[in-house]
């Protein structure tokens, strides 16, 4: 006699079902570009340290960043568009600090980037790591997967993409080889002595260079003389943030490094930080030459803006952090040498207020209007609870 199925097995059964629905999918670049044997130059906007374009979708213009240390674009759950994109199943995702998580993936609708309409896009959905951020969404590293070459010119204004295989053959520049780690570039680069170090290249970051912890405490067994003045100090903290929040905490060194090569290229006189995630150049490397990928010959060029094979860097050394701790702002690193810390801000310390106005949330903080060149007083609360105040520009003129 056949039993009948219980309540159970009846629910377990729907489940499943259900999740057929939201299928894991694998990473794809193959969406539609509607033209061929093309070069497009689109106007961008360089705006702090970060490069935004233009997107056009049913007609409405939308800011994209370009994040080559994404993937793929990036949709956000406060996105304008989001009605319009479609379910395509998930995907496990990893983010800069090397966290996993399982990501929603959609299909976008048409959009037009400069004279190119691009159909059947994909995008991981994401909540905003950083809320207060002026932009719609992300263009990521797959327009470069797809097969054409980019090229990101800040002093220019300029982003150009062609599936013309020698279209930048006659610029010159000084060429490396780039690798795909999790379909986003990484580059080999050699900070100090002997010392190399696989960094991601990452426009989606606004440092110059971050090295990991790990690869730094290695190369600095190596060197066979102390690092001396190009170590200019340590402290406990994090500072990355990525999708999944911020990295661990652990010992941060702020670095002077005398000199970074990258091929045959050499930047003098650069501020870094060790980070517990990967090592990455960011965004801050365009302000010193356009970079163009080649995804045919995994070749990426760097093409200085002044002649010769160095430049002189000679960026700010990060002063503070803040990171988000149970929705609130805190002092997530702080160098002893800086004028933060001369100003009383100590890691670990919570902002509760600024000038007297209570400070409710760290998204109210990333998004508070802070006028160049004022100082505004911050009132501070240590992990003990004890309270303080502290007066600081937030931004110099």
């Amino acid at each position: 006699m056949t039993k009948r199925p219980t309540h159970s097995l009846a629910l377990l059964l729907l489940l499943l079902c259900c999740s057929c629905k939201a299928q894991q999918v694998r990473y794809s670049a193959d969406f539609a570009v509607s033209a061929s044997n093309f070069a497009d130059s689109i106007e961008i906007e360089w705006t702090n340290e970060q490069v935004y374009v233009p997107v056009d979708i049913e007609g409405q213009t939308y800011q994209f960043l370009i994040d080559t240390g994404s993937s793929q674009m990036v949709v956000y759950e406060d996105s304008p568009f989001l009605n319009l994109c479609g379910e395509a199943g998930f995907m496990l995702a990893h983010d800069a600090n090397g966290r996993t998580d399982s990501v929603s993936i959609l299909t976008m609708p048409p959009i037009r980037l400069g004279g190119l309409a691009l159909t059947g896009c994909r995008a991981t959905l994401h909540r905003r790591a950083v809320t207060g951020r002026d932009f719609d969404g992300i263009i990521g590293f797959d327009i470069v997967n797809r097969g054409l070459s980019m090229k990101i010119d800040v002093a220019k204004r300029l982003l150009v993409l062609t599936d013309r295989r020698d279209f930048f053959d006659d610029e010159e520049g000084f060429d490396v080889k780039y690798r795909l780690n999790y379909h986003v570039p990484y580059v080999e680069i050699n900070p100090f002595g002997s010392h190399t170090d696989w960094a991601r290249f990452d426009t989606g970051s606004r440092q110059f260079y971050s090295i990991n912890k790990q690869s730094f405490d290695h190369g600095e067994s190596l060197v066979s003389q102390p690092l001396g003045a190009q170590v200019e100090g340590r402290c406990t903290g994090r500072y990355a943030i990525g999708n999944y929040g911020a990295e661990p905490r652990g010992e941060v060194v702020f670095l002077a490094l005398e000199r970074l090569r990258l091929g045959r290229f050499t930047f003098t006189d650069v501020h870094a930080v060790t980070t517990q995630g990967g090592s990455h150049m960011g965004a801050k490397v365009l302000e010193q030459g356009a970079i163009v990928f080649n995804p045919r010959r995994k070749r990426m060029r760097f093409e200085p803006y002044a002649e010769g094979n160095s430049s002189v860097v000679g960026n700010e050394q990060m002063e503070i952090a803040f990171v988000a701790e149970r929705g609130m702002p805190v002092v997530g690193l702080v160098w002893e040498q800086g004028e933060p810390y001369r100003c009383g801000f100590r890691e670990g310390d919570m902002v509760v207020a600024i000038d007297g106005r209570p400070v409710r949330s760290a998204s109210q903080f990333y998004g508070w209007g802070f006028e160049p060149g004022r100082a505004y007083r911050f009132t501070l609360r240590d992990r003990d609870g004890r309270q303080r105040t502290a007066e600081w520009v937030r931004l110099p003129k």
